[in-house]
């Protein structure tokens, strides 16, 4: 007998549920709508095409010239599936989530992340240990970004820094069934050289008056500005550091 699927949801708090809702412990008894597709997660590299396309019905640009920006953005939407999954399991649940790419299935519509696919029996048994409750999260998002990098030219630390950015912000904002609820930051987020999520976001001292004191830096810019029309920055890119009053007075990000 197939087990219930179960939605990430169902665990989560009413203002983290909204993340989670496509993210499932087995397949779920549900059509999955026009133009869509689910397909194993080690398949990923053979939908470039599809991926692209999405990309530029949303940013505009040439999927030719411009596919690592695009597909920069498109790692955001799918870390955006994966990451809040990872964090409930770890952080709410106290428990590691297997999210080997061979275990994992990824419903595209049209081309963009939307929904998440898990064995049933994924979740482990309760761990104390942030390494052994981060460790399949960490090796899964190591898997995507090789797969993403492997479709164009971009360095996996440009990656790396949009699923930090998400994990920094889902970090702060998912309660810990624990009593010392920054151990998963301290350990996901250790400035040691063989960690590819050290410090993915870090507080300076701004040049200009017109940013906010401390301003929160991502470590890499996600390279959206490579996109035609894309001359709003994020209000965390570190290249607004970089900029003179007149350039910045024009970014939506200092308002």
């Amino acid at each position: 007998m197939k087990p219930e699927a179960r939605s990430f949801a169902a665990f989560a708090p009413p203002e983290l549920a909204p993340y989670l809702q496509n993210v499932w412990l087995g397949m779920p008894d549900e059509s999955f709508g026009d133009n869509a597709v689910r397909i194993p997660l080690t398949s990923l590299a053979d939908h470039r095409g599809s991926l692209l396309a999405a990309m530029t019905a949303l940013y505009g640009g040439d999927a030719r010239l411009h596919a690592r920006a695009l597909l920069s953005q498109w790692s955001k939407y799918y870390f955006g599936l994966a990451a809040p999954a990872g964090v409930a399991a770890a952080r709410l649940l106290g428990r590691p989530l297997d999210m080997s790419p061979e275990r994992t299935h990824l419903v595209l519509k049209d081309g963009m992340p939307a929904a998440l696919h898990f064995d049933a029996d994924a979740l482990h048994t309760p761990d104390a240990d942030p390494a052994r409750r981060y460790a399949s999260l960490v090796a899964h998002l190591d898997s995507v970004i090789g797969m993403i990098a492997g479709m164009t030219k971009i360095a996996p630390r440009v990656l790396w820094s949009n699923a930090g950015n998400l994990l920094d912000y889902l970090l702060a904002n998912c309660p810990s069934i624990l009593n010392d609820s920054d151990i998963d930051a301290t350990w996901l987020f250790r400035p040691a050289d063989d960690n590819p999520l050290r410090t993915p976001i870090r507080d300076t001292t701004p040049r200009s008056p017109l940013l906010p004191k401390p301003f929160r830096a991502r470590r890499v810019c996600c390279v959206r500005y490579e996109i035609p029309g894309e001359t709003q920055l994020c209000a965390s890119c570190p290249l607004l550091l970089t900029m003179h009053d007149d350039e910045l007075a024009l970014q939506d990000a200092v308002r």
